[in-house]
């Protein structure tokens, strides 16, 4: 486990400047993110997310979550907020979070719980996009801050939104503010939807930049992308499996570097694959044209035929 999460982990180190055969160490820069055709230029305002919440459809309904008497509320609101406060698997067995509020409405408990702006972002980010950010479901995070959320908001809106949810309710969380990660003290953010301090430290585009490559590995799991036989044979890699004390392992070499898209997709089909999401999506013309059969396999796979090549093909985005 430990050797996995190092290596779906993202890093910087002094090897970013690294380049060999004309790669890069990433396949789009931050200034590339920034740039890209049909970029997601801010995240939705307050009153954006209180409507589109307040206008989901149902029969108005009363029911007790958490320790809240709700009264005429919508439906799905109640699933959003009760989905919101399952406890992951730190806090397995413990008694479900319980709050005493002058509420009988979402909005308004989510207000009091998380914060005015903050908590409706973070059913805004259930409800849109699946990922859970709640702090207080698992042992391992802290708050979020609005500023964050708005950035984090604002990246996921540069995938089409058919892509949403991924893998509900998945948690997306930061990593408790001012720990030492067990792992390395260069991570900027991993492949479980951790982001950590120092991610808190890089520009607004690196920040950007950097979860935009992990949710290309939440792309991935979803039908095992990253290490499916077309995949393999698209980035020029091997695969070697060998059984100890009747484990399976599998191990890839990358017998083809010609077909690598940046110097740290070179590390591992799963870092290739993300790497080839990010280039698909903010470097689409070059992937194109320097990989084409990636970019076709990405265009069917993932992006579901949409686009990013020039700025009149954002209006066919879903």
């Amino acid at each position: 486990m430990k050797a996995l999460l190092l290596l779906t982990a993202l890093v910087l180190t002094i090897a970013g400047s690294a380049r060999a055969e004309g790669l890069t160490w990433w396949s789009a820069t931050a200034e590339d993110v920034e740039k890209a055709p049909c970029k997601t230029q801010s995240a939705p305002s307050l009153a954006t997310m209180e409507s589109t919440l307040l206008a989901l459809p149902g029969t108005r309904a009363s029911k007790v979550l958490n320790g809240i008497s709700f009264k005429n509320e919508n439906p799905r609101l109640l699933e959003l907020f009760s989905d919101l406060h399952k406890l992951d698997i730190s806090l397995r067995g413990r008694p479900e979070l319980n709050f005493t509020l002058p509420c009988d409405k979402v909005l308004c408990s989510v207000k009091k719980i998380y914060g005015d702006t903050e908590g409706v972002q973070l059913l805004y980010l259930l409800k849109t996009f699946g990922f859970n950010g709640s702090h207080l479901r698992t042992n391992l995070a802290s708050a979020w801050r609005a500023d964050e959320l708005n950035e984090i908001l604002q990246a996921l809106a540069d995938y089409p939104l058919h892509l949403y949810p991924v893998d509900y309710n998945k948690r997306l969380i930061h990593f408790l503010r001012g720990a030492r990660y067990g792992f390395g003290q260069d991570i900027v953010a991993n492949a479980s939807m951790e982001i950590f301090d120092l991610w808190n430290e890089l520009s607004a585009p690196e920040r950007q930049q950097t979860f935009l490559h992990e949710l290309g590995h939440t792309l991935a799991y979803r039908g095992k992308l990253d290490t499916s036989a077309e995949w393999l044979r698209l980035g020029g890699w091997q695969e070697t499996r060998r059984t100890v004390n009747g484990v399976l392992y599998r191990e890839y070499t990358l017998a083809d570097p010609s077909k690598a898209v940046s110097e740290y997709g070179k590390l591992n089909p799963s870092e290739d694959f993300a790497e080839s999401v990010v280039a698909y999506r903010f470097t689409g013309q070059r992937l194109k044209e320097q990989q084409p059969q990636k970019y076709e396999f990405l265009k069917k796979q993932v992006f579901a035929s949409q686009e990013y090549l020039s700025q009149d093909q954002c209006s066919s985005s879903p």
